[in-house]
């Protein structure tokens, strides 16, 4: 493959001595190896780029603010939970993880995150789920503390490339037992995706409110939400597809908390049982101002941001039948189950529950039902 792209004239010159079915065939692949190459570069200047701007005193952020926010919200747990960088791909990348009791018997539970997200989303749960069993919450790679690679511009490419990152994180952590895999939103759909290419130590799937599961409409403009927006704002539609969700944000440097702020205030209210100020959307706006290739992998893998290139509905099918499936939904979320019972109807061991005032974040919408909920679906021994 690299000898294509450093071959010297010399050897060109036998190249085009060959016959033509082969140099037609080769010219195909220099070229699709040339645009590809290509692409990448482009890749990496457009994120070096960003990252540039990014020190900029104008986009007020480093890994070093983001680890402080990500403090002062688990400093509220009562249960001690460590934290440490797991390198995987020849410790070319490092997956932030944080964990607690692990040397319970119980079975183990490993959470990964949503959208825009980290682990310091988990507070107002992971005091009770430590309780019983040993939990590992980690930073999906592009989001949060952990490595931020470039992902391929091919969507299955890039979903292989994160669950690929997920497994390589299990062997480094020493997780060789079966556990419980649970994912919010984005979460949910790469802990399908997981579960379908390495079934063999997942127990459970628990799916909150998991994206990526439908199929997208024709008409996209004629479901849920999307009813409700204007017919002139729709023309916009193309352009905002091509822009990264989270570009706004950046683009308002150290306006970026207020922005948050005015936009997403219930995030703030969500957390006001643990604290009474901004910390949750500082780390939020800290969690999504560093290099955005995390956020550049799921606008790849999604269609209109909304649903996923290749919705769980058509492959969750094939999931080993001793893998339970549990979809819980929030009755208020902009994400429905109807996939979710459509895929009950063709599948055993899947279960679908929605929780009554209870929006996308269900986890902290509604932490007592979800922790009572939890309690009665996952298993405790092995």
């Amino acid at each position: 493959m690299i000898s294509l792209v450093v071959f010297d004239h010399a050897e060109m010159k036998k190249i085009i001595a060959m016959n033509e079915p082969e140099l037609s065939q080769q010219k195909t692949t220099f070229r699709s190896l040339q645009s590809r190459r290509k692409r990448r570069i482009a890749l990496r200047s457009r994120f070096s780029k960003i990252d540039s701007f990014r020190r900029l005193a104008w986009n007020n952020t480093s890994p070093k603010q983001l680890e402080h926010a990500e403090a002062q919200l688990l400093s509220i747990l009562k249960t001690k939970f460590d934290g440490r960088y797991v390198p995987i791909m020849n410790n070319r990348i490092n997956i932030w993880t944080i964990f607690s009791n692990v040397n319970s018997d119980n079975t183990p539970i490993v959470l990964l995150h949503g959208f825009g997200g980290g682990v310091g989303l988990w507070s107002l749960n992971l005091d009770h789920l430590s309780c019983e069993r040993p939990v590992y919450a980690i930073d999906l790679p592009g989001f949060g503390r952990s490595s931020r690679p470039i992902f391929s511009l091919d969507h299955e490419e890039a979903e292989n490339q994160i669950i690929d990152m997920i497994e390589e994180w299990r062997k480094e952590i020493g997780l060789d037992r079966q556990f419980i895999l649970l994912g919010h939103s984005f979460g949910g759909f790469l802990s399908s995706s997981y579960a379908l290419k390495y079934p063999k130590y997942v127990k459970q799937l628990v799916l909150i409110d998991s994206w990526g599961i439908a199929q997208r409409p024709d008409d996209i403009w004629q479901t849920g939400r999307l009813q409700r927006v204007p017919v002139w704002l729709r023309s916009f539609s193309s352009v905002m597809m091509k822009m990264s969700p989270l570009t706004g944000l950046r683009a308002a440097g150290p306006l970026g908390v207020p922005v948050i702020k005015y936009f997403r205030g219930d995030l703030r209210t969500k957390f006001e049982k643990l604290f009474n100020d901004d910390r949750i959307l500082i780390y939020l706006y800290h969690c999504n101002a560093q290099l955005p290739t995390g956020e550049q992998a799921f606008r790849t893998i999604s269609d209109c941001f909304a649903w996923a290139k290749d919705p769980m509905i058509n492959r969750i099918h094939s999931l080993d039948e001793r893998i339970p499936i549990y979809f819980l939904y929030g009755e208020q979320s902009w994400l429905t189950a109807d996939a979710s019972l459509a895929i009950q109807e063709k599948r055993p061991n899947v279960f679908v529950e929605t929780v009554k005032n209870a929006g996308h974040h269900i986890y902290a919408d509604a932490p007592v039902e979800f922790e009572m909920y939890l309690k009665k679906i996952l298993c405790n021994k092995e």
